[in-house]
This record gives structure tokens, sequence and C-alpha cells, in this order.
């Protein structure tokens, strides 16, 4: 399906020179220090507003990277749109990759250096910008909105301590990232990219961020939402402070998945007129 996008190909240094088309969705491909960064990027000149959505876990089976999950919103939203690829999936053969990069890069930090410039380009402010994932996508929307200062996160399910995941993909992760180190060596070594809460100890600063967790899903309340909001007090408490808003639902049929598309419109446009 992504075929029926026109790609522009450019590079980090030569971003601020490609042209941006307006209303029709383009596949943008910024090559930075040989790595290939992939978004996909719907324009809107009449928006002051920026959606950036980041994707979870997909079936190797049916599909490959570039990974654009909900690719098909674009025609729900008059916002700007940007969703991103995680380059961590061309490491190795893995489905999940939360943006983790490689021994000395970190992926998200440069997705999100990309995603400034795009936002200058597209005339859109910090405050103005919503990151919205589930999963992994939640994640890494959680990171994102932390290097980018004032902008907020909508996160449905998230993974938040990425080595209490499944132990078959973390491993599959880390020994792709960082081969010359053991899984054990590298959870140690890179805690700050595989922990949303010492991620934010390390930047000392916690964006805002709107946290829906279904309750049915006890692995990812007992792994991930109970962990964080037990961690929150290791923060300092101006990092804190009105930065988190937690909406508890219960939905033994979804499970992990996150709600469906009406539903995270009624969330997003909430969060926009907040």
């Amino acid at each position: 399906m992504l075929d029926k996008y026109r790609n522009i190909h450019t590079t980090y240094e030569k971003l601020n020179d490609i042209d941006i088309i307006q209303n029709t969705p383009f596949i943008l491909i910024v090559n930075w220090d040989s790595v290939d960064y992939e978004f996909l990027v719907r324009a809107n000149e009449a928006s002051s507003d920026l959606l950036v959505f980041g994707s979870g876990a997909y079936e190797p089976a049916k599909m490959k990277p570039p990974i654009f999950q909900r690719h098909s919103w674009t025609e729900h939203f008059d916002s700007n749109m940007i969703y991103y690829n995680d380059p961590t999936l061309y490491l190795g053969q893995m489905s999940l990759g939360w943006g983790h990069g490689t021994d000395d890069t970190f992926y998200l930090e440069k997705i999100a250096k990309i995603i400034e410039k795009l936002m200058n380009r597209l005339s859109v402010k910090a405050e103005d910008t919503l990151f919205y994932g589930s999963s992994g996508g939640g994640f890494m929307s959680m990171v994102l909105a932390g290097f980018i200062r004032g902008a907020k996160a909508l996160v449905n399910n998230p993974q938040t301590i990425i080595p209490n995941y499944y132990q078959s993909h973390v491993n599959l992760l880390l020994e792709a990232a960082h081969p010359n180190l053991t899984p054990e060596e590298s959870a140690k070594k890179y805690i700050t990219r595989l922990n949303v809460l010492e991620f934010f100890k390390e930047i000392n600063y916690m964006p805002y961020i709107f946290y829906l967790q279904n309750t049915a899903c006890n692995h990812d309340v007992v792994k991930h939402f109970m962990p964080f909001v037990r961690g929150l007090n290791t923060l300092k408490d101006s990092l804190t402070y009105d930065r988190l808003t937690i909406e508890l639902y219960s939905n033994k049929e979804q499970g992990h998945n996150p709600l469906e598309l009406d539903d995270t419109i009624h969330y997003i446009k909430q969060i926009k007129n907040k």
C-alpha cells in the first residue's frame, strides 16, 4: 500500500531544502550517518498543529519495514501529520525495536531532531505537537516528547520498561543492537534507552503524558503501568507536577490492543483542547 506514495530522498544537512508537498502524503527518506530515517508526511498549511504517530509490533509474514501503522488515519484529521519508521527494525529479525538504535546512536534522538526540523518547515510549535502511540509506539512517543520540550504524548497500553516485555523480543533487540554485549550487560549499560523513567531522570524533564491503560491486560498493568506509577516518586516533584493524566478502562476482548479509531480521535481532540 505504501507504493502509492511519492518518495523524496534527502540528507539531514539538506533537509531544509526539500519542497514540502501540501495535502498529499509522501514518504521522506532522510539519510544521516549512513542510516535511512523514513517518514510518512502529510502537510496542511492551513493547520498550526501536528500529530506524530509511532508504530508498535508488526507481523513480518504480512509486511516489512518501513512500518507506518495507522497511515490510513490521515483522512480523519486536518492536522499536519508525521509517521516515523524505526530503523532499529533493519538491524535483525525483530518485529519491535523501540527506537533503540546501536552502540553509538540512539535512533529516537535522531528522529526527534529530524522531526524538529520538519516542525520548523511546517511552522508548528512544540506546544502544538502531540505524539501518539500504543505498545512500543507508546514508549517511543514518551521519549520523543521528552526530547522535544513542550510537546505532549498520548499513549495507550505502552511499554515503560522494555526488559519487562516478553524476553524473546527483548533479546532479539539487544543481541542485534549490541552484538558484543550480553543482553544483561546491554540492559544495564543502556538503561536510559530502555526505561522511560530513567530517561526522564537523565534529561531532567518529563513531558505532559496522557496515559490510557486497559486494566484487563494483566501483563501491561503488572509489568509496565504499575512500575511506572510507583517509580514516579523517584523523580523530582517539579518534574512530575501536573504532567500526567491517567485514564483506566477495562475491555477483556481488546486486551493489549489499543482503543479503536473513534475513541482515539476523542482523546486526541481532548488533549488538543486542553
